[in-house]
């Protein structure tokens, strides 16, 4: 009878805790308007929602709002902030270095600037002060102006984000020893060690990018902070590095060495899991005899269609005589193409992951997105990486300096280049291997990064917060955290003791004449 009991009343306190546990309220504010950094995205605040927590989420992309799950949608934001850049004339196909990091910054502030002024802001500002959001998950790619709320919802825990790789600036948010002289800036294309002359332009590439992030972009994010919620405002500077932990899109197999303090942790992959469904037209092509499939997708940012008649003909011609190999092609207008030839499929969107895991499949172009790389790495899949703009020549130069796959650049591609590209990969077991190889590295993992990244959040949860996993050196000065005022103690005290000795000789020897 005693034992019921006890067993009734650890049941009922499981349920309470249970319930406790699921009454958090978060508020996850999307700042990015890429569906690849939505669909990384959705797999976090989708698993919180099924762990039974309660979630309000600024969105780009259109959802469903469900009990326990709102979206506050704000429409055709990327579309908005791309038409500025043509006014302006910046949206260049490739860029150098100083260019990428300029144009990267320039996006973020016409983002800041158009989402500030969305009404679903200002829904947001008009919740009762009362209102208690128990966590805030910030995706720190940018709009940080949105770290106002933080503040405006008294200060609950928060958890920074980024599907962008580590961002170059994450050491604002964390203590990251960022050594100019090892670590390449995303902007360029070296690999580690860099010879000096890298090192001298790698040096100013950092100090380029320091410069616009900190004294342009986020002075301009603090100017909307104040509009918004009030002069007397906390800086967003300050307000970033309370972050508990920092989770980023990063994996060691793939990624250049950097030393990560315990609070930024890499939860790269994190959206492979995800489930999707092959449409049965999908299916039947794959099913077709061949050597293999092969896919094109220049994911979500970079539209087949926009590439413009010359490059669409190339890609077709290719294609078609290479009648060896089915060809899947995301293209967002198939009508434009014509007719093409049976052993290649048109089709305006794909299951990417779902199409790359299947055995069958050879081979990926794409534009180097960090996202399908990652899923092209994990299922051992080589690819042609063709750049565009931000950190994807960098990704495409990592994945060549691995032996994982070839690049081109668009003003490159023609039918004999494209056709030259697929051959030498799909002929040469090496890229096979050399991908299958890094697969196996990055799939060896103690715990599925999704499954990371879930239990660090909802430790937060637990705890409100992880102080003690905070750097003691965020508000030291500088010159502190370098010891340039101990050099420079050290050398006043050598200076000076040289002098006295001269001063003594001097003396000395005055005195024996």
């Amino acid at each position: 009878m005693l034992h019921s009991t006890v067993k009734c009343f650890s049941a009922i306190v499981l349920i309470l805790l249970s319930a406790t546990i699921q009454c958090e309220n978060i508020l996850f504010l999307q700042t990015t308007p890429s569906r690849s950094h939505h669909i990384w995205n959705k797999q976090i605040f989708n698993r919180l929602y099924e762990n039974g927590h309660n979630l309000t989420i600024l969105t780009f992309e259109q959802e469903q709002s469900i009990p326990g799950k709102s979206f506050f949608y704000v429409p055709r934001l990327y579309a908005r902030t791309m038409a500025e850049f043509a006014a302006e004339n910046n949206a260049e196909s490739v860029m150098g270095p100083i260019g990428n990091i300029i144009n990267m910054y320039s996006f973020y502030e016409k983002a800041s600037r158009l989402l500030a002024q969305e009404p679903v802001i200002q829904h947001l500002m008009n919740y009762p002060r009362t209102f208690k959001f128990d966590l805030i998950i910030h995706d720190f790619t940018m709009g940080q102006f949105l770290l106002g709320f933080v503040e405006r919802f008294g200060n609950p825990p928060l958890v920074s984000v980024s599907a962008f790789n580590i961002p170059s600036y994450t050491m604002h948010l964390a203590d990251i020893p960022v050594r100019f002289t090892t670590l390449p800036n995303y902007a360029c294309e070296y690999g580690q060690p860099m010879n000096f002359l890298e090192r001298i332009s790698n040096m100013f590439y950092w100090m380029l990018d320091f410069y616009h992030r900190q004294f342009k972009f986020m002075v301009a994010e603090d100017g909307r902070v104040g509009e918004l919620f009030g002069s007397n405002s906390t800086s967003v500077k300050i307000i970033e590095k309370r972050s508990s932990i920092v989770l980023v899109n990063s994996d060691f197999t793939m990624d250049y060495h950097q030393a990560l303090p315990p609070n930024v942790i890499p939860v790269g992959g994190l959206h492979i899991s995800r489930p999707e469904k092959v449409p049965q037209i999908i299916s039947d092509f794959m099913d077709m005899p061949s050597k293999g499939v092969v896919l094109l997708s220049f994911g979500t940012n970079v539209q087949s269609e926009g590439l413009g008649k010359h490059i669409n003909e190339a890609i077709l011609k290719t294609f078609t005589n290479l009648p060896e190999y089915n060809f899947i092609w995301k293209h967002g207008d198939p009508e434009s193409l014509g007719t093409v030839s049976p052993n290649i499929l048109v089709q305006k969107w794909i299951p990417q992951g779902a199409i790359l895991s299947d055995p069958r499949t050879k081979l990926l172009i794409g534009h180097g997105g960090l996202l399908g790389l990652q899923e092209a790495t994990w299922y051992g899949v080589p690819t042609i990486g063709i750049p565009f703009f931000a950190d994807q020549l960098q990704n495409v130069d990592k994945l060549v300096r691995g032996g994982g796959g070839l690049r081109l650049f668009l003003d490159e591609l023609d039918e004999n280049t494209l056709k030259q590209a697929i051959d030498s990969i799909l002929l040469d077991k090496n890229y096979q291997q050399n991908m299958a190889a890094r697969s196996r590295l990055f799939r060896k993992q103690p715990q599925p990064p999704l499954e990371r990244a879930i239990f660090w959040i909802e430790k937060v949860l637990n705890i409100k917060g992880l102080p003690y996993l905070a750097s003691p050196t965020q508000d030291i000065p500088f010159y502190q955290l370098y010891g340039i005022d101990l050099i420079g103690a050290t050398i006043l005290i050598i200076v000076t003791i040289h002098i006295l000795c001269k001063l003594a000789l001097s003396f000395s020897f005055n005195k024996q004449i």
